[in-house]
């Protein structure tokens, strides 16, 4: 019997919650025209190095591909000399990952770019520049592979 009373108490409670057949509670929401924020803008970095091998992780429910570049000065982006960290998830990481890119590959990336700057305990600032990709890294030039099994090693002597 205390079940059906429970259940009775909540369908008692279940009208007042939604408000009166699709009327308003009394609230009114105000408006947010000037707090908009801006909508991040995506780059193109016609001229990056690849700094390090990119580590693909893949835990069954996400995809991670990070990777270290040097976005380095071109024709078209004479001002630009950063170090970044690019990275990508699920779907454009396993395309990433597809590229097998290598230290000394030169790729052209298009992201949004983000820059925060972290203090450290000694009073000292850097800025770590992320750009989260939001198309797949193009190669331009692939740097050459060398095989480092030790067969091939032992074959070369």
């Amino acid at each position: 019997m205390q079940k059906h009373i429970r259940f009775a108490i909540v369908l008692a409670a279940l009208p007042s919650m939604g408000g009166d057949n699709g009327k308003e509670n009394g609230f009114i929401q105000p408006l947010l025209a000037g707090l908009e924020t801006e909508k991040p803008e995506e780059i193109e970095l016609a001229n990056c190095l690849v700094l390090a091998l990119p580590v693909y992780k893949d835990t069954g429910k996400r995809r991670e591909w990070p990777c270290s570049l040097h976005a380095q000065p071109s024709i078209f982006q004479p001002d630009i000399d950063m170090e970044l960290l690019a990275s990508a998830s699920n779907e454009l990481a396993a395309l990433s990952q597809r590229k097998s890119l290598k230290p000394g590959d030169r790729v052209v990336l298009t992201g949004i770019l983000r820059a925060e700057t972290v203090t450290f305990p000694t009073g000292e600032t850097q800025t770590v520049n992320r750009l989260a990709l939001t198309q797949a890294p193009q190669m331009i030039v692939k740097e050459k592979r060398v095989s480092t099994t030790v067969y091939e090693q032992r074959k070369r002597r």
